[in-house]
């Protein structure tokens, strides 16, 4: 242990602006019944710096020496074997450590989260053992979870039994094992990158929203704080030692005096009305800001809970529990909050060191390269060689099924994978295999020969099940012509129809914009609707059609996702009139046909809206439907509601096809 390299972290006192997200921090560090914090802000704001900073902040607690990190004076918090020690009235062994921070990564498998067989017990006792996981490790501590938006389903159902009962119940065939799991749940997210499951959502008290400051003198600030913490960070951060100290000392206060604080019969009211004006789902709301208000107080150095308080409280457990429309902007707080303790008279609604701001924090987050289709790449030039001359067939229309062998029906199917995903059977393995389902190998063994003598014909592997998505990608012709506008607007509908449908899901919907010299990618894949709503608000139109590139595009978007993961359901949608005018070399309709030629290669389905309101059909629509293997519609025989009818019939045959095939490059 003593050869482990110290981690350094950015002093918690360091950070510059940001109050709102350490106000929350710390509040949770007084008062762990708030129920954590989820953190919602775009990249480089300092949101997981801050999260890691309040680990040095955090108060001692006496646990168990237990696996399972018992708590020795409260039974919710004992496991059976420390709870009977104590009914006999034998002595726990404890110590005294901070509270932990426990981080848990995004490519966790379930036996890491929630335990799994001890092996070395098991083979060498022929006893059911459980090797503790994270929900063992995090009890009494702060769950750390970095993109909580994109945590797999089968994990966020875990946590969310966890988090309401408390208690981790790890059940294997032939086992069955629980534990005391108590703890903060702590979230960051970029909303950019997708939203967060409601039932998830919920679990966590309070939110805060951050952007960066655009305030010069504090990115200057900034620049220092990261330069000198960088530069020599134990002597940067001996310099906020006292600073540390001194927060560390009233968080200490805060938790002693918050068992007096003491809330009027006005207040409760006041609170009761906020919250029938913010329509908020069921009672958490009512009772978290009460809480937050008493910790706030205690915050304060105060007995007594004020208006200002209640206020506080309000901006940091209303926002994310608010009744709104998928597509609905964010409605603001602060000053109908104002408006209703106002109109009750309640008093006492000066602030006390009420200093709030969302500005740019010291730490750095991390980068994200930009996504440039400036140049041809080798890809398009493999394209460009396998131009084919000579007339084109007459387009037969179908729908070709992706190449992924899914299992499972209804909203969302199961994808089988290895090494990812839920643990739903074992089967004997096919070849060699490292995700070996140890509970069955040790019934194998037992059944076959009476004993824990394992050999290589017991051995049983895990099959895993994740659930898949679609990624849809919509390209559209914004030309400007009345029929380019019709399909704009019809496939704006479409996206924002196809988000509300599966918004509460993994599935992503993309925008690419045909007009000019090239096409843009408007919307980069997403299953925000915030994001979304943001940038499709106004559509670009005018100019030429660069329909090659258009495909091209969608093309790279599909294939960047297939390559992140090669369970999705890729689709595109063309919205065009087909007469592409502007190519990428020197020959439009070559470009096209080659294009919807390697569409179909990849395995993706492909849907094109023909826009042509002309008697003529001069654009080349059929010719990339009879390359592709895709389905053909004609624009006034549509409206988004049918477009996304389309989408889903393309989405079940995908769900119930068959193996993948590796996308080329």
């Amino acid at each position: 242990m003593s050869n482990q390299m110290k981690r350094v972290i950015l002093p918690f006192t360091a950070i510059v602006g940001q109050l709102k997200l350490k106000q929350a921090l710390v509040l949770n560090a007084i008062n762990p019944s708030l129920l954590g914090v989820l953190v919602r802000g775009e990249k480089g704001t300092g949101k997981s710096t801050a999260v890691r900073a309040l680990a040095d902040l955090l108060p001692e607690i006496e646990v168990v020496r237990c696996p399972f990190n018992c708590g020795p004076n409260d039974a919710s918090l004992r496991c059976a074997t420390c709870n009977d020690s104590y009914m006999l009235g034998e002595g726990l062994p404890t110590m005294t450590r901070k509270i932990k921070v426990v981080e848990l990564p995004l490519g966790a498998t379930e036996d890491r989260v929630t335990g799994t067989l001890d092996i070395g017990k098991a083979l060498r006792e022929g006893i059911k053992a459980l090797e503790p996981g994270i929900l063992a490790e995090v009890n009494q501590g702060i769950l750390y979870i970095d993109e909580v938006n994109l945590l797999d389903d089968h994990l966020v159902d875990i946590l969310l039994d966890s988090a309401a009962m408390g208690v981790n119940t790890v059940e294997r065939e032939g086992i069955s094992v629980a534990h005391p799991s108590k703890f903060i749940l702590v979230g960051t997210m970029n909303p950019e990158e997708g939203e967060i499951r409601p039932q998830l959502l919920d679990r966590f008290g309070l939110s805060v929203d951050i952007k960066g400051t655009k305030d010069a003198e504090e990115r200057i600030e900034i620049i220092r704080v990261v330069e000198g913490f960088e530069k020599a960070p134990e002597s940067f951060s001996k310099r906020y030692e006292k600073g540390q100290e001194e927060l560390r000392q009233r968080i200490l206060k805060a938790r002693e005096l918050l068992k007096e604080v003491e809330m009027a019969e006005d207040l409760l009211k006041t609170i009761a009305a906020i919250c029938l004006e913010f329509e908020v789902h069921g009672h958490r709301a009512d009772f978290l800001i009460a809480r937050a208000g008493k910790t706030i107080a205690a915050y304060n150095q105060r007995k007594n809970v004020i208006g200002e308080d209640v206020r506080e409280a309000a901006e940091l457990v209303l926002p994310h529990r608010m009744r709104r429309m998928p597509f609905e902007e964010p409605k603001p707080v602060t000053e109908r909050v104002e408006a209703i303790i106002r109109q009750r008279k309640t008093p006492a609604l000066e602030s006390e060191n009420s200093e709030q701001g969302n500005s740019e924090s010291g730490g750095p987050d991390e980068d994200e390269e930009g996504d440039s289709h400036a140049q041809i790449d080798e890809g398009l030039r493999r394209l460009k060689k396998s131009f084919e001359m000579g007339a084109q067939k007459k387009a037969e229309i179908k729908v070709s099924k992706d190449k992924k062998r899914r299992v499972g029906s209804g909203r969302r199917a199961r994808t089988l994978s290895s090494h990812s995903g839920k643990y739903v059977k074992a089967k004997l393995p096919e070849g060699k295999t490292t995700d070996i389902a140890i509970d069955a190998t040790i019934r194998a063994s037992v059944a076959r020969k009476g004993d824990l003598k394992i050999e290589e014909e017991d051995l049983r592997e895990k099959v895993r099940a994740k659930k898949i998505s679609s990624v849809i990608v919509f390209v559209v012709d914004a030309s400007g012509s009345m029929a380019a506008i019709r399909g704009m607007e019809m496939a704006k509908r479409a996206i924002m129809a196809l988000l509300e449908d599966s918004y509460q899901k993994r599935d992503k919907v993309s925008f690419i914009a045909v007009a000019g010299d090239k096409a843009d990618v408007l919307l980069p894949p997403t299953s925000s609707v915030e994001l979304a709503v943001r940038y499709l608000r106004e559509l670009p139109t005018g100019g030429r059609t660069p329909l090659p590139d258009g495909l091209y595009k969608g093309l790279q978007v599909l294939r960047t996702q297939l390559w992140k993961n090669r369970n999705i359901i890729p689709i595109m949608v063309l919205v065009s009139d087909g007469r592409g005018n502007v190519p990428i070399g020197t020959d439009v309709k070559k470009e096209l046909v080659s294009l919807a030629k390697e569409i179909k290669k990849q395995g993706i389905n492909l849907v094109v809206i023909d826009s042509d309101d002309g008697f003529l059909n001069l654009g080349y629509n059929k010719e990339i439907v009879e390359a592709s293997g895709g389905q053909y519609y004609r624009l006034d025989e549509l409206d988004s509601g049918k477009v996304v009818n389309v989408v889903k019939a393309l989405r079940t045959l995908g769900e119930n096809a068959s193996p993948p095939i590796k996308p080329s490059l």
